[in-house]
Protein backbone atom coordinates (compact mmCIF):
# COMPACT_ATOMS: atom_id res chain seq x y z
CA UNK A 1 0.00 0.00 0.00
CA UNK A 2 2.39 3.14 -1.29
CA UNK A 3 -0.77 6.12 -0.82
CA UNK A 4 -3.13 6.72 1.62
CA UNK A 5 -6.38 8.33 1.35
CA UNK A 6 -8.07 11.00 3.27
CA UNK A 7 -9.20 8.53 5.61
CA UNK A 8 -6.03 8.08 6.98
CA UNK A 9 -6.17 10.68 9.17
CA UNK A 10 -8.06 11.57 12.06
CA UNK A 11 -8.94 14.45 14.19
CA UNK A 12 -11.32 12.85 16.58
CA UNK A 13 -12.80 14.07 20.15
CA UNK A 14 -15.21 13.60 22.76
CA UNK A 15 -15.73 16.09 25.91
CA UNK A 16 -17.58 15.75 29.09
CA UNK A 17 -18.80 18.93 31.68
CA UNK A 18 -17.24 18.15 34.57
CA UNK A 19 -17.99 19.90 38.29
CA UNK A 20 -14.51 20.20 39.33
CA UNK A 21 -12.15 23.06 39.00
CA UNK A 22 -9.66 23.46 35.96
CA UNK A 23 -6.49 22.59 38.30
CA UNK A 24 -8.55 19.48 39.51
CA UNK A 25 -9.32 18.40 37.08
CA UNK A 26 -6.10 19.22 35.13
CA UNK A 27 -4.45 17.25 38.00
CA UNK A 28 -6.44 14.25 37.42
CA UNK A 29 -6.28 13.84 33.28
CA UNK A 30 -2.49 14.30 33.30
CA UNK A 31 -1.46 11.57 35.64
CA UNK A 32 -0.67 9.22 32.76
CA UNK A 33 0.24 7.04 35.29
CA UNK A 34 -3.66 6.49 35.94
CA UNK A 35 -4.36 6.01 32.34
CA UNK A 36 -4.97 2.55 32.50
CA UNK A 37 -8.10 3.07 35.09
CA UNK A 38 -10.03 5.07 32.08
CA UNK A 39 -8.97 3.98 28.38
CA UNK A 40 -10.38 0.87 27.15
CA UNK A 41 -7.23 0.54 25.46
CA UNK A 42 -4.33 1.93 27.58
CA UNK A 43 -3.42 -1.04 30.38
CA UNK A 44 -0.47 1.21 31.75
CA UNK A 45 1.71 4.41 31.61
CA UNK A 46 5.05 4.74 33.05
CA UNK A 47 7.67 7.97 32.74
CA UNK A 48 10.75 7.46 31.74
CA UNK A 49 12.75 10.46 31.25
CA UNK A 50 12.31 13.80 32.55
CA UNK A 51 10.36 15.18 35.26
CA UNK A 52 6.53 14.05 35.51
CA UNK A 53 4.13 16.17 33.30
CA UNK A 54 6.67 18.49 32.24
CA UNK A 55 7.37 19.32 28.51
CA UNK A 56 9.88 17.25 27.09
CA UNK A 57 9.47 14.82 29.21
CA UNK A 58 9.01 11.11 28.08
CA UNK A 59 6.64 7.76 28.89
CA UNK A 60 5.89 4.18 27.49
CA UNK A 61 2.04 3.35 26.68
CA UNK A 62 1.02 0.28 27.21
CA UNK A 63 -1.75 -1.21 25.00
CA UNK A 64 -4.26 -3.55 23.75
CA UNK A 65 -7.07 -3.80 21.19
CA UNK A 66 -8.29 -8.02 21.89
CA UNK A 67 -5.64 -10.22 21.41
CA UNK A 68 -3.09 -7.18 19.57
CA UNK A 69 -0.58 -5.55 22.44
CA UNK A 70 1.75 -2.56 21.73
CA UNK A 71 3.94 0.26 23.34
CA UNK A 72 4.75 3.35 22.68
CA UNK A 73 7.03 5.88 23.69
CA UNK A 74 5.38 9.35 24.12
CA UNK A 75 7.17 13.10 24.88
CA UNK A 76 4.84 15.56 26.36
CA UNK A 77 4.16 18.55 23.93
CA UNK A 78 2.00 20.72 26.15
CA UNK A 79 1.41 21.37 29.37
CA UNK A 80 -0.38 24.20 30.84
CA UNK A 81 -2.09 23.06 34.00
CA UNK A 82 -5.64 23.75 34.26
CA UNK A 83 -5.56 24.16 30.47
CA UNK A 84 -4.16 21.72 28.39
CA UNK A 85 -1.76 18.35 28.46
CA UNK A 86 -0.58 16.64 25.08
CA UNK A 87 1.34 13.74 24.19
CA UNK A 88 2.53 13.09 20.81
CA UNK A 89 3.50 9.86 19.96
CA UNK A 90 7.47 9.37 18.70
CA UNK A 91 7.93 7.54 15.60
CA UNK A 92 10.29 7.27 13.10
CA UNK A 93 8.46 9.45 11.20
CA UNK A 94 10.22 12.88 9.94
CA UNK A 95 7.56 14.58 12.16
CA UNK A 96 7.17 13.16 15.47
CA UNK A 97 3.65 15.29 15.82
CA UNK A 98 2.19 13.28 13.42
CA UNK A 99 0.25 11.16 16.32
CA UNK A 100 -1.06 13.50 18.89
CA UNK A 101 -3.13 13.02 22.27
CA UNK A 102 -4.64 16.02 23.95
CA UNK A 103 -6.47 16.98 27.05
CA UNK A 104 -8.15 20.70 26.75
CA UNK A 105 -10.06 22.19 29.84
CA UNK A 106 -12.57 25.03 29.31
CA UNK A 107 -13.85 26.75 32.17
CA UNK A 108 -16.83 28.77 33.32
CA UNK A 109 -15.67 28.87 37.14
CA UNK A 110 -16.07 25.62 38.62
CA UNK A 111 -17.49 23.95 35.91
CA UNK A 112 -15.17 22.87 33.47
CA UNK A 113 -15.60 20.94 29.67
CA UNK A 114 -13.10 18.54 28.93
CA UNK A 115 -12.22 17.35 26.09
CA UNK A 116 -9.84 14.25 25.08
CA UNK A 117 -8.84 14.69 21.00
CA UNK A 118 -6.85 12.35 18.77
CA UNK A 119 -4.78 14.11 15.84
CA UNK A 120 -3.34 11.25 13.46
CA UNK A 121 -2.05 13.36 10.78
CA UNK A 122 -0.77 10.59 8.76
CA UNK A 123 -0.48 6.93 8.93
CA UNK A 124 1.62 5.57 11.54
CA UNK A 125 4.31 2.35 10.49
CA UNK A 126 2.35 -0.13 12.88
CA UNK A 127 -1.19 0.83 10.93
CA UNK A 128 0.41 0.37 7.60
CA UNK A 129 1.47 -3.09 8.77
CA UNK A 130 -1.80 -4.16 9.66
CA UNK A 131 -3.19 -2.59 6.62
CA UNK A 132 -0.90 -4.38 4.45
CA UNK A 133 -1.94 -7.67 5.87
CA UNK A 134 -5.62 -7.43 5.96
CA UNK A 135 -7.74 -9.12 3.15
CA UNK A 136 -8.79 -6.37 1.02
CA UNK A 137 -12.49 -6.60 2.23
CA UNK A 138 -11.50 -6.05 5.89
CA UNK A 139 -8.70 -2.79 4.87
CA UNK A 140 -11.43 -1.36 3.02
CA UNK A 141 -13.59 -0.61 6.14
CA UNK A 142 -10.46 -0.79 8.41
CA UNK A 143 -9.22 2.86 9.11
CA UNK A 144 -13.07 3.59 9.78
CA UNK A 145 -14.05 1.07 11.94
CA UNK A 146 -10.40 2.35 13.88
CA UNK A 147 -12.18 5.45 14.20
CA UNK A 148 -15.21 4.51 15.59
CA UNK A 149 -13.37 2.37 18.19
CA UNK A 150 -11.43 5.28 19.22
CA UNK A 151 -14.52 7.80 19.16
CA UNK A 152 -15.83 5.43 22.06
CA UNK A 153 -12.57 5.23 24.04
CA UNK A 154 -12.57 8.60 23.82
CA UNK A 155 -15.85 9.06 25.16
CA UNK A 156 -15.44 6.42 28.13
CA UNK A 157 -11.84 8.42 28.93
CA UNK A 158 -13.02 11.75 29.47
CA UNK A 159 -16.15 10.02 31.47
CA UNK A 160 -13.64 8.25 33.88
CA UNK A 161 -11.35 11.17 34.15
CA UNK A 162 -14.59 13.08 34.94
CA UNK A 163 -16.10 10.18 37.97
CA UNK A 164 -12.29 10.76 39.40
CA UNK A 165 -12.27 14.75 39.13
CA UNK A 166 -15.59 14.76 41.00
CA UNK A 167 -14.56 12.16 43.38
CA UNK A 168 -11.53 14.02 44.63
Amino acid sequence: MSEIGPDASYDIHASVHVEATPHEVYAVASDITRMGEWSPETEGCEWVSGRPGVLGSRFHGHNRVGADTWTTECEVVAAEPGRRFAWAVLSTAADNRTSVWSFEIASNGYRCLLTQRYIMRSMPEGLRRIMAELPAEKAETFLADRRTQLQLALQQTVEGIKKAAENR
